[in-house]
């Protein structure tokens, strides 16, 4: 491919056959590049709450992983099952 494309408008003047999707329920390598634990678990109301006041405050996930699939190799196998790409058990 070679592109150097950045902005969403340069990637999608590219050529149709030149464009690598990734569907649904593949399976894809990715690096972990960070993962983060929340500790969300409700307490005890403070006193300056009231037992009556509901929180509104927004949920999160308890556990993220932000992975990435911007290097070789990474990405659904299927971009590479023909690529040729040396094993990486050798030696």
């Amino acid at each position: 491919m070679g592109s150097e494309a950045t902005s969403a408008h340069e990637l999608l003047d590219s050529a149709t056959a030149d464009r690598m999707y990734i569907d649904t329920g593949e399976v894809v390598r990715v690096r972990v590049e960070a993962d983060e634990f929340y500790d969300d678990e409700p307490g005890p109301p403070k006193a300056t709450e009231g037992v009556q006041q509901a929180k509104t405050e927004g949920r999160r996930a308890p556990y993220t992983i932000t992975c990435s699939i911007a290097e070789q190799g990474l990405g659904p196998v299927a971009w590479w099952q023909n690529a040729g790409v040396e094993a990486m058990d050798e030696g």
